[in-house]
């Protein structure tokens, strides 16, 4: 069937009449015949939804040459039933874009794609470009671009949300990253725009504390509260959550609260030869912190909700990465003991009885209050190598969870150490998954390695990461 336009689809989406998404199957969403030699990666995903149309980014280095912009991006205008590849974001003028995706859509439409950027000068910015109405596809403007505190200083891992409260302060667009300065330690930033992302206001300072911050993420809640967690690895070893809440759009802010301590990851072998905190296979990873809160009417309206992977203090046995969640009851000023939510007490149906990875973790929450948490799973594989995508399930506020395998079959990796790919830094298979949320589903999209290629390289085949998406049903199912 010939996917409805943009324009048309959006009509149909105000009248009541927005098309069911389809819950059979994952669906490639980048076209593999862009990649060029072993420029094949395509990783780290963001998506966005509003009627039938639906937007997919993420890191691609096949364009990157050609290009400028490792910021690729695909869209559906069926509700997720086929994908077109639209290429890349185009950066500014001059300038180049270098990935991290991120993705937020307002009340009418509109969607807002985020990414780290270079102008001419190679000075370093986070760009956010507006998607304008175009027949039968989704484009972009050109971006605004968003510097930080010092003009040397390096911008990081930006996300971004759209207030859609219908309030006061609806429409406005809130943006949160990391600044590595020339020197001394890396800090939180924060910008909004308050014009549908045409002007954004200067850089202000999040992080208060802390040596090693990162992996800020915001989220609106149901009565226009931003709310914020990000990682501090201030720590060798240990691990912190932080979190700060504005109720007035981001003009002033509570005070920094812990909201968890962990044991940060390490897998000795593969940290040795990353570098840095890696998992079996070199993958590097860490403990970032995906944040939601329930909007719902329910018993659990207003609480906020994090989920971050971390050691579960078990790797005498072989245990180094497990998932583990923690709420407020009070707006973020307290927050409950981690819950393990892939093994363990609180875990009442199809607990991972392994010690194998469980890492990269999403959380989301759907319009009655249910959590779900998706995430990378090695429970199939004796080796503790090849992966699958769970979802962890909470219908009681998080205090218990049944875990559900999203994904067919499990898939391999490349290889990572050093890196096939020569644009992309070893150890590198992505940093995070995305997953959002309407009435009708969870709507989950994931770096995947399942198809087998082969290059000059690579004769006899190497997995090649793609970004597959899916829809998965509010109940559990």
């Amino acid at each position: 069937m010939k996917p409805l336009g943009l324009l048309v689809a959006l009509l149909l989406v105000a009248c009541g009449e927005g098309r069911q998404a389809a819950f059979d199957e994952d669906l490639l969403v980048n076209d593999p015949s862009t990649d060029r030699g072993n420029n094949t990666t395509q990783s780290e995903t963001a998506v966005a939804r509003y009627g039938d149309v639906v937007v997919v980014g993420y890191n691609d280095s096949g364009d990157f040459t050609r290009r400028g912009s490792m910021t690729g991006y695909a869209y559906s205008t069926d509700g997720g039933e086929t994908f077109s590849d639209a290429g890349v974001l185009e950066p500014a003028k001059g300038g180049r874009n270098l990935g991290d995706a991120a993705l937020a859509v307002d009340r009418h439409g509109v969607f807002y794609f985020a990414t780290l950027a270079v102008d001419a000068g190679a000075r370093s910015y986070i760009a956010v470009a507006r998607s304008k109405k175009t027949k039968d596809e989704v484009k972009f403007d050109s971006p605004a671009l968003i510097p930080g505190l010092e003009a040397n200083g390096f911008q990081d891992k930006e996300l971004i949300a759209v207030d859609i409260t219908g309030g006061r302060r609806d429409g406005y667009v809130y943006v949160v990253w990391t600044e590595f300065p020339p020197r001394g330690a890396s800090r939180i930033l924060f910008s909004r725009s308050s014009d549908g992302g045409k002007t954004f206001s200067k850089a202000a300072r999040l992080s208060e504390s802390g040596s090693g911050v990162q992996a800020a993420m915001p989220v609106v809640g149901k009565r226009g509260g931003l709310y914020v967690a990000w990682e501090d690895r201030s720590g060798v070893r240990t691990g912190y959550t932080r979190f700060r809440r504005s109720d007035d759009g981001g003009e002033s802010w509570g005070p920094e609260i812990t909201a968890a301590t962990f044991t940060r990851i390490s897998y000795q072998r593969a940290t040795a030869a990353c570098l840095r905190p890696a998992l079996n296979g070199h993958i590097r990873v860490s403990e970032f912190p995906s944040i939601d809160t329930d909007r719902s009417d329910g018993p659990g309206e207003g609480n906020i909700y994090i989920a971050f992977a971390a050691d579960p203090g078990r790797q005498g046995r072989g245990d180094n990465s497990d998932v583990f969640f923690v709420r407020s009851e009070n707006g973020g000023r307290t927050w409950s003991d981690p819950v393990n939510v892939v093994k363990g007490r609180a875990v009442t149906a199809d607990a991972d009885e392994t010690t194998n990875d469980n890492f990269m973790p999403v959380l989301t929450v759907g319009p009655q209050g249910e959590i779900n948490i998706f995430f990378y799973d090695r429970r199939h594989d004796q080796g503790n190598r090849k992966i699958d995508v769970y979802r962890a399930i909470s219908n009681d506020q998080g205090r218990t969870w049944a875990n559900r395998r999203v994904t067919g079959e499990s898939f391999d990796l490349p290889r990572l150490k050093p890196n096939f790919d020569p644009l992309v830094k070893e150890c590198y298979m992505g940093d995070y998954n995305d997953a959002t949320v309407d009435e009708r589903g969870f709507y989950l999209t994931w770096g995947d390695n399942r198809r087998v290629i082969k290059t000059p390289r690579f004769p006899r085949g190497r997995p090649d990461p793609d970004v597959r998406f899916r829809a998965v049903s509010l109940d559990g199912r």
